[in-house]
């Protein structure tokens, strides 16, 4: 069985959660054929380029203009209109490229593209969409799906309202990579490297992420505030914003900066604290890493859902408005450890109570129904097709 998992890189929560899934697949079967694309750099490299650029600028100094692209674009079900003529070519193309038995989708438009095909086609190939927004966006759902991964319980029934069927929606969270699932894993990768060790009763250890696109606001202030503040080692993570990088690193002796890292999972477990924007697949990375968070004015308008929706289960600290001292917040939270133990317990009951469904679990049940749609397929084509092939013989004779 062939597996085909198509994202994009639309602030990189999709190719993580992509990542995610690929690792599932191969973790339980290691000879599995499991082929990961980035779908718009497939179907226009150089076009997919300033697409990408385009959306990390808007996403980083146009913020309202993107949320009220993202608003608009909510209150139209897009997900059953057909894609363009040129895409769905261009995707009928890789289909017969790979030739593949599910296709598993984390990003809306890679969705649309394979609900297209397979409403044209008449394709029995299983589609499974993977969502990594917790607040139900319409543009999630296509009619042509045959499986969702939901985050949230309450994006299961959004779902089902908009038609799914129940059984077809399963309650996972956003998937999360290996090595925030398998302690094995973890270990490995500490050995190989260089991660913050946990600090002493007295120190605390706090970790700065901005996503992967390194967008942290405030950071400047952030900084200055944890460095006056007595046993408090801080790490900052840039990802990919190599500019941010180079502006931090080195600039404090008690403060460590790296840019991109595989091994995020373990700066989160040595962590007391993550200050970081409340990104889809960031949120669930924290909450299978059991450590609490600091959220500064989230301004994506899916970060605000998520920021709010962590504060309502009780393992994030939220600063809101503009005119508070988040200073004041950030000492107040580091220097009281019964609040941040009590955090981490709202966290354990939040993994149990938003996921219901084991990413392992998921992933057997679709390699179970994807078998099923082949073997129908195969039953069709052995036991009909020389029946059909006769019979057409005999009409042309």
């Amino acid at each position: 069985m062939k597996i085909l998992i198509l994202s994009g890189r639309f602030g990189f929560g999709h190719e993580m959660a992509a990542n995610a899934v690929r690792e599932e697949f191969m973790h339980q079967d290691p000879n599995a054929e499991v082929i990961q694309k980035d779908l718009p750099t497939y179907l226009s490299p150089y076009i997919s380029k300033i697409i990408y650029k385009v959306f990390g600028l808007v996403a980083e100094r146009y913020h309202r203009i993107y949320n009220l692209v993202y608003k608009i674009s909510g209150k139209m079900n897009s997900g059953n209109r057909p894609s363009s003529p040129i895409i769905y070519r261009k995707f009928c193309r890789m289909i017969d490229e790979y030739r593949p038995d599910v296709i598993v989708c984390t990003h809306p438009f890679c969705e649309k593209a394979a609900a297209t095909y397979k409403m044209k086609s008449e394709s029995r190939i299983l589609l499974v969409t993977c969502i990594t927004d917790i607040s139900m966006h319409k543009e999630w759902f296509a009619s042509q799906t045959d499986l969702y991964l939901a985050p949230t319980v309450e994006v299961k029934d959004n779902l089902v309202g908009f038609g799914a069927l129940p059984e077809n929606v399963l309650v996972t969270g956003v998937p999360v990579r290996q090595q925030f699932l398998n302690k094995k894993v973890i270990s490995d990768i500490s050995e190989n490297h260089s991660v913050p060790t946990k600090c002493s009763e007295s120190e605390k250890q706090v970790l700065i992420m901005g996503g992967g696109l390194g967008i942290m606001p405030e950071l400047n202030d952030i900084l200055c505030t944890l460095h006056e503040m007595p046993g408090v080692k801080t790490t900052v993570i840039t990802g990919k914003n190599q500019k941010l990088y180079e502006t931090w690193k080195g600039c404090y002796d008690d403060i460590e900066v790296h840019g991109y890292v595989d091994q995020i999972g373990e700066f989160m477990r040595k962590a007391d604290l993550v200050i970081t924007k409340a990104g889809g697949i960031t949120l669930f990375e924290i909450l299978h890493s059991q450590v609490p968070m600091f959220i500064i004015r989230p301004f994506l308008e899916q970060e605000i859902v998520n920021a709010r929706y962590a504060q309502k289960k009780g393992f994030a600290r939220v600063v809101w408005d503009k005119k508070e001292d988040f200073a004041v917040e950030l000492r107040k939270l580091l220097e009281d450890s019964r609040e941040l133990e009590k955090m981490r317990i709202c966290m354990a009951g939040a993994q149990k109570e938003i996921m219901d469904t084991e990413l392992s679990e998921a992933v057997g049940e679709i390699s179970v129904r994807g078998w099923e749609s082949v073997s129908d397929y195969s039953f069709f084509k052995s036991d009909w097709m020389p029946i059909l092939s006769l019979t057409g013989q005999r009409l042309l004779s």
